[in-house]
């Protein structure tokens, strides 16, 4: 090592971004720049770039001019060319292919193309390895080849993991060429050459390299290799064409009820996220090396696992058997000898081996694939996703070209996955997901799946369908005691009968339905013993339990499940002022097992607070005059109010105390088993709580009334009683009149708020509401829509000539032009003065949008006729497809919009499309 010399030159390519190319400042810069310059400061050895086209850089190497190559893939020839050092790096070669091509999944798909390459690149030897009958063009410089790349010279070319930035016009060629189309050619071992004369050179440079920290390297890979975006931001693999759960549109944009799910856990944790599309395998990849943070969704398949785990289950997806609807595949005897397919990252390959075993299983890439394999009876059948496979036949409008063989459905887990030893991550993923509602995630399941598909989420409501791990779980542990105290009315007590009952009893039976467990509630009458026995093994779970620190070490906490808010009883005309702090000073009785009772004594050191076992203690503090307020949760206050002896209290509401949620403490040692709660909790939605919460109000009245308030009370009632029945059926009377036009009037404003006051089209909030509406629909059965943006040619002069009226008149006759035209489906606005917007969905071509542009231009060749003259008027019109002109309302209407002007300025009375 100590006979490393002082300085070295070191030869690189100009133009191989990211690993390695001169900068905007005429700089050495890349990955293997910093490589090269952390390992020189490791030794202090002075380090200097040499850099020249890459064919250049072999040349300058074999003429002695540089002492080594920084970086180069290791081949065969070059073993036997130079002297090559240490594997620092695994890149990856891929062919990038133009957005149009379809049907391009490996590398024999490429025959029919010509590939571009750049000359003594190693791509040369990787294709000619693996795909041998390929048409290469070569190339002396990258951006030549992506120049013709532009031109539409070539539609394929090959490239490392990413596209230059610094190509002039790198924005477009990554638009027409996404990363997430690349094919993938190979795994390239980066290393570094020295000539054949300077074995002992390659000696210590060897030494000096494997001396390279693995921490650094793996930032190298980050910086320079992920996506550009703040370090904060979470970076997320999307695994493409699964739809409708995750795919990426031709433009890039990533779409699916998966992506929705991690789009909400952002919103809910506030970190910002950045998807990453990619194929399944080059995403795992991507992960193990650091180049992002989470892939989205894998299904369960320990294979795939390897140097990751799970850090949510966010899914599970239920898979048939597929078979051509031209043959008789109804026995299961049909299928022997059979062969069918599966995909490769599918883990049903042992379970559909053990169910048929004399059928042969083969592996394929994609799920086209598998459906073209089946449509030329070149496999009997294929294993995948119901609803990606409904949706790849709708999209080709194939829907009857299979067929679904009975009694075979497999079901898998979905989950986002992390690398391991990041628990960091993985507890911000678990808690950000917590957060999530049950409607939430029916929700976002239904603007993908359609509301009649009985999604996973779906399923919830009824039973809550768990992994076959879980289920497991719970067959090995029958019964979990959770702890909960036995008298803290109405939330957890034990009645006359010395049955538990309360709120937390009720939510306990409602987790026992949906997850099928039984969890039997253990009733304490002292908080801290119940602590003991939680901590000692004695209890599964606590009730109640509030997240402090201190219990950390022992306990995990579930969702919240309950929320209590809480409330002060006092006298009538006691002194309380909103602000605690502003309030002289008052006697507080308070429970003693409540958390806040020391932050209580911190927080408003002005008051008394005096700790009491129950709330009846404090209430009876205060009608005694020893407390002025008792505090406690609003449930339980306003049970304790119905009871007469407190008949002279009321409540009184301080502003800042805190909402504090109720959450399962359970033991640190059972991980399965807060995921399982968490999962049933998330049921638990509001009309449950409110039920609970009306429940438990109505039952709450103290028993034991004093029997002669009681016929008091009834016979007050009855005396007023028949006043109010009469008052009753005169104001019901007005009532009904009153709403009925209310109800008209709302209805009247509805529409005008929607609608053009004089065309009575909608306008354009409700074109957009309708766009969007029509977005999520089109996105999730990946249907094409067209946005038609119409203006009048000739208007202004007839208005101009004749009159707003007239003008007016124009407009209305225009409109009913207009709707002739199109679908009842389809939707006409008006935009503003004399332009309009159709909206067109379900379209099988943009054709279907040029014949009714072809339609109207036809219509409105005939002179109009209105009340004071025959007028002609044309139209210029601009056409926006979905998805070719853009994913989202604003971008389709500028684009249409656009459009329209280009047409003005062509000439007019024309139509015209993007492309």
């Amino acid at each position: 090592m100590d006979r490393l010399p002082a300085a070295l030159k070191i030869g690189i390519s100009s133009d191989t971004y990211p690993y390695m190319f001169i900068d905007d400042e005429g700089q050495a810069a890349g990955l293997v720049v910093d490589y090269w310059r952390h390992l020189g400061s490791q030794h202090g050895i002075a380090t200097e770039f040499i850099a020249a086209d890459w064919a250049d850089t072999l040349s300058m190497l074999d003429a002695g001019l540089i002492d080594l190559h920084g970086g180069l893939g290791r081949t065969a020839d070059r073993e036997q060319q130079y002297l090559l050092g240490t594997t620092y790096l695994d890149i990856f070669s891929n062919v990038f292919v133009h957005r149009d091509l379809t049907g391009v999944a490996n590398l024999a798909d490429l025959r029919p193309y010509l590939v571009g390459v750049v000359g003594r690149s190693t791509h040369i030897d990787s294709l000619t390895q693996h795909q041998p009958d390929l048409v290469l063009k070569p190339y002396d410089a990258v951006s030549q080849m992506y120049d013709s790349a532009l031109k539409g010279e070539i539609k394929a070319f090959t490239s490392l993991d990413r596209l230059s930035p610094r190509y002039v016009s790198y924005t477009e060629l990554s638009l027409l060429y996404p990363a997430f189309k690349k094919v993938p050619i190979q795994k390239i071992e980066l290393t570094f050459a020295v000539r054949k004369d300077k074995a002992l050179l390659l000696q210590h440079l060897k030494a000096a390299a494997d001396a390279v920290d693995t921490v650094f390297k793996d930032q190298l890979e980050r910086k320079w290799l992920s996506v550009d975006t703040d370090p904060t931001t979470l970076l997320i693999g999307v695994s493409i064409g699964n739809q409708p759960f995750m795919h990426a549109t031709t433009l890039g944009d990533v779409q699916g009820v998966f992506v929705d799910l991690w789009r909400l856990w952002s919103k809910k944790t506030g970190i910002a996220v950045s998807f990453v599309p990619n194929q399944s395998e080059d995403s795992l990849a991507y992960l193990r090396k650091g180049r992002i943070d989470v892939q989205m969704a894998q299904i369960e398949n320990a294979e795939k696992y390897t140097g990751l785990k799970p850090a949510y289950h966010l899914y599970n997806i239920y898979s048939s058997l597929f078979y051509n609807s031209k043959l008789d595949l109804t026995s299961v005897d049909r299928l022997k000898g059979a062969t069918l397919g599966l995909l490769h990252t599918s883990s049903l390959g042992p379970q559909l081996q053990q169910q048929f075993p004399e059928a042969r299983l083969k592996v394929f890439d994609t799920l086209d694939q598998m459906i073209d394999a089946t449509s030329k009876n070149q496999i009997s059948g294929f294993l995948a996703s119901d609803l990606t496979v409904g949706g790849r036949l709708l999209q080709n409008s194939s829907q009857d070209s299979l067929k679904v063989f009975p009694g075979i459905r497999y079901e898998s887990a979905v989950y986002s996955l992390i690398r391991k030893n990041d628990e960091e991550l993985y507890q911000r993923i678990q808690k950000g997901f917590s957060d999530i509602s049950l409607d939430e995630l029916v929700e976002i399941e239904d603007r993908w799946l359609g509301k009649n598909a009985r999604g996973y989420f779906q399923t919830f409501r009824d039973k809550v369908p768990l992994t076959s791990a879980e289920r497991e779980w719970l067959n090995q542990h029958q019964q979990i005691k959770v702890g909960v105290m036995n008298n803290w009315r109405p939330i957890e007590f034990v009645d006359e009968k010395g049955q538990v009952q309360g709120i937390t009893n009720d939510i306990l039976k409602l987790l026992n339905q949906r997850l099928d467990v039984q969890f039997v509630p253990q009733p304490y009458s002292d908080w801290d013993l119940l602590l003991e026995d939680f901590k000692a093994g004695k209890l599964q779970m606590v009730a109640n339990i509030s997240d402090l620190p201190e219990r950390r070490s022992f306990s995990s906490f579930s969702m919240d499940y309950w929320t209590l808010e809480w409330i002060m009883l006092g006298k009538q005309g006691a002194v309380f002022y909103e602000n605690l702090a502003s309030m002289p000073g008052q006697r507080i009785a308070v429970m003693r097992e409540y958390q806040f009772v020391q932050q209580l004594k911190t927080d408003y050191p002005m008051h008394q607070v005096i700790e009491v076992d129950s709330l009846n203690d404090g209430l009876e503090m205060v009608t005694s005059g020893r407390a002025d307020f008792a505090l406690d949760t609003v449930l339980a206050s306003a049970v304790a109010l119905r009871d007469p002896r407190y008949v002279n209290l009321r409540a009184y509401l301080p502003a800042e105390l805190a909402v504090y949620p109720s959450y399962f403490g359970v033991r640190k040692d059972l991980p399965e088993l807060l995921v399982i709660l968490n999962k049933g909790i998330r049921t638990i939605n509001d009309a449950d709580r409110k039920n609970l919460q009306d429940k438990w109000l109505d039952l709450g009245i103290k028993q034991g009334l004093d029997h002669s308030r009681v016929m008091t009370l009834v016979l007050q009632i009855a005396a007023v009683f028949f006043m109010v029945t009469v008052g009753f059926l005169i104001w019901n009377f007005s009532l009904r009149r009153e709403v009925n036009l209310r109800r008209s009037v709302e209805e009247k404003m509805r529409f005008m708020a929607g609608h053009d006051d004089l065309t009575h089209l909608p306008n354009r909030s409700l074109l957009t509401e309708r766009l969007q509406t029509a977005l999520h629909q089109h996105a999730r059965h990946n249907e094409m829509l067209a946005l038609m943006f119409i203006d009048l040619d000739g208007f202004k002069q007839v208005n101009d000539l004749y009159g707003h009226d007239v003008g007016d008149e124009m407009l209305v006759k225009l409109s009913a032009l207009l709707s002739h035209c199109v679908r009842k489906t389809d939707t006409v606005a008006r935009f503003g003065g004399d332009e309009f917007v159709i909206l067109l969905t379900g379209l099988v071509d943009r054709d279907d949008a040029a014949i009714v542009a072809e339609k109207i231009l036809l219509y409105l060749q005939e002179p109009l006729a209105l009340s004071v003259c025959q007028a002609k008027v044309g139209a210029s019109i601009g056409i926006a497809i979905y998805p070719d002109d853009g994913t989202d309302a604003a971008t389709l209407l500028k684009s249409a919009d656009q459009l329209m002007y280009q047409v003005k300025q062509q000439g007019k009375s024309q139509y015209r499309f993007s492309r």
